[in-house]
């Protein structure tokens, strides 16, 4: 998350605020939870993702002394209320029957994980939006080693996605009017349905979005929509992602932009259809960050 405006904010009154402001540190925000999923992942027989992703960045990161773990931040599970500003009561009652958790990760088992399960996705949401207030508190850029979760819709999961932690962030602080204008830059490989359906009716949301197939249309005029061929290389999908993006900075003016980093457009991904390689993938954030 990077805060674009954050001198727009009229923080008097919101105490939260001031406080995050008073404590701000000086370095980069980073926001990791120290539970994965792999206790739960690991178990199927079918796995086609790396539950062990973000604990693999931490502990590289503290390896090569780029961060002491002792600053990084450790985010509290998202509540209730947070949660019900996006997802339906029903859906978040479902979520506690582990054969809907099972059949929504795809395990081939199932026990009675559903509390840890949910736990996690939750602490996701929780993640997501402290790291959302550090960037907007500190008027720097705020990393969260996790979430990312953009297929989760209101009333129901998929791809992996049980909760959306991008939206609950970005619904939570327009309810603490911390912001009024939010763009969302998804690089991931895959399309971000849930977060297109679930700000299709708000043009406080520009969703800007790059992937190799569309798997449902909004008419919106706060987005942009991408599809590439597969197979897509650096050279084209730099080429549009810096004649494309700049523009939409430049006129929808956002107070906070959402970065989803997908690393599944890169040529060796097991599931990504797109072509970039590892100095692709740099140069591409690099482009978003500057």
């Amino acid at each position: 998350m990077k805060s674009e405006k954050s001198s727009l904010l009229r923080p008097s009154g919101r105490s939260r605020f001031k406080l995050l402001w008073r404590l701000r540190p000086r370095r980069v925000p980073i926001v990791y939870h120290p539970e994965v999923l792999g206790s739960v992942c690991a178990r199927q027989s079918r796995q086609s993702f790396d539950p062990y992703k973000f604990k693999k960045i931490r502990t590289r990161l503290v390896r090569e002394k780029l961060v002491s773990p002792k600053h990084l931040l450790h985010p509290e599970p998202a509540s209730e209320e947070d949660l019900l500003r996006v997802h339906t009561h029903t859906y978040l009652a479902r979520l506690k029957n582990p054969q809907v958790v099972a059949q929504l990760l795809h395990l081939d088992y199932v026990d009675l994980w559903d509390n840890y399960v949910l736990r996690y996705f939750r602490s996701m949401c929780g993640g997501t939006l402290l790291a959302a207030e550090q960037a907007l508190a500190t008027g720097r850029v705020g990393f969260h080693l996790g979430g990312g979760y953009h297929h989760a819709f209101p009333d129901r999961g998929g791809g992996y996605c049980l909760l959306n932690d991008v939206a609950v962030a970005i619904r939570s602080l327009f309810a603490r009017q911390w912001v009024q204008r939010v763009l969302i830059v998804d690089l991931d490989a895959h399309q971000g349905d849930g977060l297109l359906e679930i700000f299709s009716q708000d043009p406080r949301v520009f969703h800007f979005d790059i992937h190799a197939d569309s798997w449902i249309t909004v008419e919106k005029k706060e987005q942009k929509c991408i599809a590439l061929s597969h197979d897509t290389g650096d050279e084209g999908y730099l080429s549009v992602l810096s004649g494309e993006l700049p523009g939409v900075f430049a006129s929808f003016r956002p107070e906070l932009v959402f970065y989803l980093a997908g690393s599944d457009p890169y040529q060796k991904d097991p599931l990504g259809p797109l072509a970039l390689s590892e100095a692709g993938l740099l140069a591409r954030d690099r482009m978003v960050f500057e």
